[in-house]
């Protein structure tokens, strides 16, 4: 209608042979003609269809996350940065995890809903820039539902994306699994072995019981690597744990014992199981499984030390039983001898004498084997063996001297046969004096102690006991043979014409058994050695 201006509409669908076009219709006026261009548009407005429909699918699919998506457009400023951002879009699953749905509608600012403006604008400011950020969302039930969620924050164009993802989920889960590990813990901590779970390839541990800190007495941060517990076996016991590693990788499993050593110095037997662990790849690790069996050796002990004793006394019996016999027929033939003779005769009466005492001896045997501790009463030890002292002087002369000595500031009363604690001191003190050098000197103490030790037992044992103990100055007793010298007929004397029988400790050990008593070996390589009897205080003994 107003010539010269030019007028642009469209586009109109046209078809044309069958073919549908899009033209754009642009058209002038000049004069009385109307001037008309035909603009073909078809491939722009496919391409422009083709735009929307991605943009509907692609909303569609971010409307099918769990994940909640925001966008929004910043105003930036001359610097590249911004203060405020407006929201464009949000999809459903973001209008699901905020409860202000008015704050999510578009053109919405953050300024005006966001209940953490401040830092959502650093971390926005920061993926504006070009660094994703990821950050975990403060909790505010005034404004969410969730318990739990992690926020991303990224710059795609001129927009940034906001993912917000519910981990409400995972916290709950994460809190079951840590309690189940608690649990695990716990019951790992309760079981009377230690679990250590190890990769091939690899030093360090990937679980260590908790109780390994009480079983080794080194704290946890000490325990974490496979060569760490390798230094803690015992020097004499490694040739065992390379046979055992060994197996392992043959047999993909191997048992065996091996000694481990304490923080304080002391040693332990722990029963050792190691199993191959593997997966769908193969081999990838292994579970060690450690068992303190101290307890179980010393029980093991006590059996064989009851055997042992069992066998003692029925040979001691055997003996005793022959040899009173024998003393019989001896003391009637002294008997007829000092009749016939009608005379005293000082070597009947000194040979009459001593088939006496060797009778008494024969009947404390007796009394032994049977496990009758003989005829008890309350005896002063330290009395005892001062008036034991000139035998005893008899006995090591003239190779080495005794020297007694007696705590008598303390009561030193026990409950027990004379004759046995005599047949004690008399065995100990042989001993001495055949391990000594000529010209030496044994010792003999007699005091009160609290408590006792003993070799069967790790501990001290309980009460107050009057121990006596007999020390020499010679080589000591090897470590390989000093868990055998309690054993009967076991003799550590070099094979000379009195080497010894082998019953003298076992003796000594077992009267001191029956006496409710302990028996201590203490010895160290050319500084001799100590054997110390402990036997019960008897309070009633004044």
């Amino acid at each position: 209608r107003t010539p010269g201006v030019s007028v642009r509409r469209g586009p109109f669908p046209v078809v044309h042979g069958g073919d549908t076009r899009h033209l754009v219709l642009s058209v002038i006026a000049e004069g009385e003609l109307l001037i008309l261009e035909y603009e073909d548009v078809t491939e722009t407005v496919a391409t422009q269809a083709a735009a929307a429909n991605s943009e509907i699918h692609f909303r569609t699919l971010l409307d099918g996350l769990d994940a909640g998506v925001v966008l929004l457009r910043p105003t930036v400023e001359e610097d590249d940065t911004f203060a405020d951002a407006e929201i464009v879009w949000t999809n459903v699953a973001s209008r699901r995890m905020w409860l202000n749905q008015e704050g999510l509608k578009p053109g919405t600012r953050v300024s005006d809903v966001y209940y953490d403006r401040v830092d959502w604008l650093a971390a926005a400011n920061e993926a504006w820039r070009g660094s994703p950020v990821t950050r975990v969302l403060a909790v505010n039930p005034d404004v969410a539902p969730w318990t739990s969620a992690t926020e991303t924050l990224r710059r795609i164009g001129d927009v940034i994306v906001e993912q917000t993802i519910d981990r409400t989920h995972d916290q709950q889960l994460l809190e079951r699994l840590t309690d189940l590990d608690e649990r695990f813990a716990t019951l790992i901590e309760d079981l009377p072995l230690t679990v250590l779970v190890a990769r091939v390839g690899t030093d360090e541990l990937t679980f260590v019981s908790p109780n390994a800190e009480r079983l080794t007495g080194h704290p946890l941060n000490r325990l974490r690597l496979v060569s760490q517990w390798e230094t803690l076996v015992h020097p004499d016991d490694r040739h065992i744990r390379d046979h055992l590693v060994d197996e392992l990788v043959r047999n993909g499993h191997c048992d065996g014992i091996l000694r481990y050593r304490r923080a304080d110095g002391s040693t332990f037997p722990a029963a050792l199981r190691m199993v191959r662990r593997q997966n769908s790849r193969g081999a990838d690790g292994f579970i060690t499984l450690l068992t303190d069996v101290s307890e179980q050796q010393r029980m093991r002990e006590r059996i064989e030390s009851g055997d042992r004793l069992e066998t003692l006394g029925r040979t001691a019996g055997s003996i005793a039983h022959d040899f009173n016999n024998l003393l019989m027929i001896v003391a009637g033939s002294i008997d007829r001898a000092q009749r016939q003779l009608q005379t005293d005769n000082l070597a009947l009466e000194t040979a009459g004498s001593a088939a006496k005492r060797a009778a008494d001896l024969a009947t404390n045997l007796l009394s032994f084997a049977r496990g009758r501790p003989g005829a008890l009463r309350a005896i002063d030890a330290g009395r005892l063996i001062r008036d034991f002292e000139p035998i005893l002087r008899g006995v090591v002369y003239p190779k080495v001297d005794v020297i007694v000595e007696v705590d008598d500031a303390h009561d030193l009363h026990v409950f027990a046969d004379t004759t046995h604690v005599e047949q004690i001191v008399l065995n100990l003190v042989t001993n001495a004096r055949d391990a000594s050098p000529d010209r030496g000197v044994v010792d003999v103490q007699v005091r009160r102690v609290e408590g006792a030790r003993c070799h069967l037992l790790d501990g001290p044992g309980d009460g107050t006991h009057v121990a006596i103990s007999v020390r020499d100055r010679g080589p000591g007793v090897p470590p390989t043979i000093a868990a055998r010298i309690w054993e009967p007929f076991f003799s550590a004397k070099t094979a000379t014409d009195d080497s010894g029988t082998g019953l003298g400790l076992s003796t000594v050990h077992g009267i001191a058994h029956q006496h409710g008593g302990h028996v201590h070996l203490d010895s160290h390589p050319d500084r001799g050695t100590t054997f110390t009897v402990y036997l019960p205080l008897h309070l009633d003994g004044r």
